[in-house]
């Protein structure tokens, strides 16, 4: 059994590639920072197809391998990470929070 994993990133920059496959013509590119648990950067960045119309600055949940191809319409895409959401607030039990 294959485990989805849900991870936390900020969008800090969009990607512009004038030349791209096919399959992602028309397909947002942002460029992301994932985040632990504290909000703090985690790893490094990373780039992320966008079907959501996430921003700069913005907190998004992103999931990837075989997961990320299913956030477009095409589900047959060479992408390794793919927005699936907007964080509006992220609570945790210990008090600490992510926000927008």
């Amino acid at each position: 059994m294959v485990e989805t994993i849900l991870q936390l990133a900020r969008v800090i920059g969009r990607v512009v590639a004038t030349v791209k496959q096919e399959t992602l013509a028309g397909v947002t590119l942002q460029w992301i920072q994932p985040l632990g648990a504290d909000g703090a950067m985690a790893g490094k960045p990373l780039v992320a197809v966008d079907g959501i119309g996430a921003g700069p600055g913005e907190v998004v949940v992103y999931v990837t391998s075989r997961e990320a191809t299913l956030t477009l319409a095409e589900p047959f895409v060479a992408v390794d990470a793919g927005i699936v959401a907007r964080v509006d607030r992220c609570e945790l039990a210990d008090g600490l929070a992510v926000r927008e």
